[in-house]
């Protein structure tokens, strides 16, 4: 049992958060030991992790685990990057369908 204040509120605190080691007061103690300010900063994805970031697509939050970097300042989710690289992919074929007929259309005019 910890003794002082909350650092959330100002309250007498009775526990220590097992994410950050904040004191907190009953109201701020959540599940498994965590604070309600590290509960709502917690990967969206793992659940495990404090957050560092979202998800340029979809807005989530995750960890470092769960977020790839995209360049040097942005990150993804997984499942958005494989969604982006489908839809890449299809766009690809179709400008490849394009590029085809504009070729046959070219043939066409010439001949």
């Amino acid at each position: 049992m910890s003794t002082g204040t909350c650092e959330l509120c100002g309250s007498p605190a009775s526990s220590v958060c097992s994410l950050c080691g904040r004191l907190v007061c009953p109201d701020h103690y959540g599940r498994d030991g965590v604070c309600s300010a590290c509960l709502s900063a917690l990967c969206s994805f793992c659940g495990v992790r404090l957050s560092i970031a979202k998800c340029v697509y979809c807005g989530r939050l995750g960890c470092e685990s769960c977020l790839v970097q995209v360049d040097n300042v942005r990150r993804a989710c997984r499942d958005c990057l494989l969604n982006v690289e489908v839809k890449v992919e299809e766009a690809r074929r179709g400008l490849e369908r394009l590029r085809s007929i504009v070729a046959r259309l070219r043939e066409a005019s010439i001949a």
